[in-house]
């Protein structure tokens, strides 16, 4: 699967301008929470593709993924990093830190959950690492429109370092739990000349504006503080003709 190859994620998600992702998570903080931020946490942090850059600007780094393959690269990639990144291996339905920290965020919809049980699983663990007044920043985990809608004409190519990509996305409704999917994505490499084909086959609890409002209402640990389109301060959803990459912020109460 993509997710036991680093390196093709790697370029698969290259198209990202970490810089500017960086910037936009920096003003964020600086508008919208109510504490000073130093340490941030990364749920399912892949490769940990942003820690070069919140380091350089004196944020402390810990990220959180479940794949050791993932963390062994992350660590081999950063390991000349002054402080280096604190990376852990932990299931993102579940975790304890041994520390508080002052961020959280998850980036390009990487919040795998199973059922409705593992998404206020996830919020207890995120509400034990995050202090009072700081955000958790989730790009791309809520769905705007019908996942069923995608079909099979959904491709995506990408290219880095002479690694060509060429990817199939198709997603499909399941009969065992409300708002649960089935995600088929199915990669064809050209690596210099070999070719490999992967495939990542996920279930998944697809999250809905107005049920994961209901379910912020639902806990006394979390506020709603606002969800915007393309990573656009000045586009916030309601006022969006379509949303692309949605970002939402909580706050920890």
């Amino acid at each position: 699967m993509l997710y036991d190859n680093p390196k093709y994620y790697e370029v698969m998600f290259s198209f990202r301008d970490l810089t500017t992702e960086t910037d936009f998570m920096q003003i964020c903080m600086e508008r919208f929470s109510r504490i000073a931020v130093r340490d941030v946490l990364e749920v399912a942090c892949g490769p940990a593709p942003h820690a070069g850059e919140l380091i350089k600007r004196g944020y402390n780094y810990f990220g959180l993924d479940i794949n050791n393959k993932m963390l062994s690269y992350a660590h081999q990639q950063w390991q000349d990093l002054r402080p280096s990144p604190e990376l852990i291996q932990a299931d993102m339905v579940s975790f304890d830190l041994d520390r508080k920290t002052d961020f959280v965020f998850v980036m390009i919809g990487s919040l795998y959950l199973q059922s409705e049980q593992d998404l206020a699983s996830h919020f207890d663990s995120v509400a034990r690492t995050l202090r009072s007044g700081g955000l958790y920043f989730m790009d791309w985990c809520l769905q705007f429109f019908d996942p069923a809608s995608w079909d099979d004409s959904l491709v995506y190519n990408a290219e880095k370092d002479g690694i060509k990509m060429n990817s199939r996305f198709h997603i499909e409704p399941l009969p065992t739990g409300r708002n649960m999917f089935k995600e088929t994505w199915t990669i064809d490499i050209d690596d210099h000349g070999e070719h490999h084909r992967l495939e990542m086959v996920e279930r998944n609890l697809a999250l809905f504006p107005a049920d994961f409002l209901r379910f912020l209402k639902s806990r006394d640990d979390f506020e709603f503080v606002g969800w915007w389109s393309e990573w656009n301060l000045e586009r916030p959803i309601e006022r969006a003709d379509d949303v692309y990459r949605p970002l939402v912020i909580i706050r920890r109460k």
